[in-house]
């Protein structure tokens, strides 16, 4: 048993990122397959909430699922567990209390920290499949389909975070309409411009929105190139 001379404790104990490799639920539900089933669902859930009552609720009912499976999927260490946790209560609980209370300003809120949750997953979820995935296995693959979920979730967060504060930063299909409606229509936009379809039914209104949207179709065509490049290497790799 080593130990650390400055607190007299055991090593082990006093490292706050070892990996919660004992905790039950990282075990059983804390997979990528299950983050994707949830952002998945969400994705279908999404298009029927639009102009729905109720549709808030539905949407961070649908959001709650990713919110239970993101931080278990990155639960590697205790840090990153608790870490993305925080972040999904800090979006969760005023999106909820908007969806209840009808307060626009938790609504607002719960829109700004979504653009750092989702960043921040996608961040954990491609360091451990760049950098610390040895094989291609299906939680690879599932991982590499989570990355390119969540850059899409957290562009259209970013979206409707700059249409707080300038509501004709887009014109076109959706923007007549109230922000929870509107998220719909930015996730749409968002994946339209992932990946390059560019339909033009919603199009950016300010030179900084516009650098954003090719910037957003720029990392989608790389991850692309990037993600195909890594998975066949390490298959290569493994075999070899």
């Amino acid at each position: 048993m080593y130990y650390d001379p400055r607190v007299c404790l055991p090593l082990e104990m006093t490292t706050t990122d070892q990996p919660p490799t004992n905790w039950r639920i990282v075990r059983m539900l804390g997979k990528q397959r299950y983050l994707a089933y949830s952002l998945l669902a969400f994705l279908c859930v999404l298009p029927f909430t639009h102009g729905q009552p109720g549709s808030r609720l539905m949407i961070y009912s649908a959001l709650a699922l990713v919110f239970i499976t993101g931080p278990l999927a990155v639960a590697r260490t205790r840090v990153s567990f608790r870490a993305t946790c925080v972040l999904a209560l800090l979006v969760l609980v005023p999106g909820v209390a908007s969806a209840v209370g009808d307060h626009e300003w938790a609504f607002k809120a719960s829109i700004l920290v979504g653009v750092v949750f989702f960043a921040f997953l996608a961040a954990l979820v491609s360091k451990e499949l760049l950098f610390e995935e040895a094989d291609v296995t299906a939680e690879t693959l599932w991982a590499a389909v989570n990355v390119y979920v969540l850059i899409g979730l957290g562009f259209a967060f970013l979206y409707a975070a700059l249409s707080l504060f300038g509501p004709d930063v887009f014109v076109g299909k959706f923007m007549d309409q109230t922000l929870r409606d509107q998220l719909q229509g930015f996730v749409y936009f968002s994946f339209v411009t992932l990946t390059t379809l560019g339909y033009g039914d919603i199009t950016p209104n300010s030179a900084f929105v516009g650098t954003l949207t090719y910037l957003e179709a720029l990392v989608g065509q790389l991850y692309v190139a990037i993600m195909i490049a890594r998975l066949v290497g390490l298959y290569i790799a493994r075999r070899g």
